[in-house]
């Protein structure tokens, strides 16, 4: 099981779950979720083997997205947290990251976990930032994640895969600063921090993040920035299920502030890892 694991829930739970056996060998969750009916997603990491940040929301974001394309799905949440517990006490990996799809076209309803062991950015990219791209695209329905998607950004990161980047970011047309292809993004100015509002996937870690920082006092406006404002930013980063809070030093050609990480994402690193606790949900 190095190599990413699919598992079909049928919608009956009567019916056993079963391993998908793929007719070549895949590495990834999008080689893998392109062997699968089209429909809606979610994708998180697991914490402590069982723990998942707010798994409910992810529940919940699966009905939303197919709501949002004019599908009706209700989950059995409990059957999902049964299965996923069953796969990951298999499974070799410490910690996995996890995506659940929901077939929306063949056999409606039909749920598939696909499992992989969990990577994220190394302690050097934590402490010194990560370099990004951008390009000018946006999600057709920005609200539904729906695996359609996954082919075009997957694309997109084969392209740049030999380039010193983490993420790419999608830039409206008249060059605001959206999300990342699996992520969100935000930005720093006067210790305020900015991000997208609209015409983005409100991602679940975004969400835990802007609680955290208006708990601490830092003040959060949901308007996004143009690219070409970014040399009035001191500070960015973008968050996402695997990465948390990575720091972005580097716009493209444009450097970040000063080119290293500021304080307002260093006091939320600190305090994301500290209200763990908090947002951890039992699968």
């Amino acid at each position: 099981m190095s190599n990413p694991v699919i598992i079909r829930i049928p919608s009956s739970v009567s019916k056993k779950a079963q391993i998908v056996p793929a007719d070549k060998e895949i590495s990834s969750l999008d080689e893998a979720s392109k062997l699968l009916p089209a429909g809606v997603y979610t994708t998180f990491r697991t914490y402590q083997k069982f723990f998942v940040i707010h798994l409910r929301d992810h529940f919940d974001r699966l009905e939303n997205s197919a709501r949002l394309i004019g599908k009706q799905i209700q989950l059995d949440s409990d059957h999902i947290r049964v299965e996923l517990r069953k796969t990951l006490t298999q499974f070799p990996a410490n910690e996995a990251r996890v995506r659940i799809s929901i077939d929306l076209t063949r056999e409606a309803g039909e749920i598939y976990l696909i499992l992989e062991a969990l990577h994220i950015p190394s302690l050097e990219e934590y402490h010194s930032g990560v370099a990004v791209l951008t390009r000018k695209m946006h999600r057709e329905n920005p609200m539904a994640k729906v695996t359609s998607f996954i082919t075009e950004a997957s694309k997109i990161r084969k392209a740049n895969s030999q380039l010193p980047i983490n993420e790419t970011l999608m830039i409206s047309e008249d060059g605001t600063i959206l999300e990342g292809i699996s992520s969100n993004f935000f930005a720093v100015r006067n210790d305020a921090i900015y991000t997208a509002g609209e015409g983005i996937l409100a991602g679940i870690t975004r969400k835990t993040v802007i609680d955290i920082a208006e708990s601490l006092g830092i003040p959060v406006n949901l308007h996004a920035i143009k690219v070409g404002d970014i040399n009035n930013y001191s500070e960015a980063f973008i968050t996402s299920a695997s990465r948390a809070i990575l720091p972005v030093t580097r716009i493209y050609d444009r450097v970040v502030g000063n080119g290293q990480v500021g304080k307002i994402t260093q006091a939320l690193q600190i305090a994301f890892q500290q209200n763990l606790d908090a947002v951890l949900e039992e699968i």
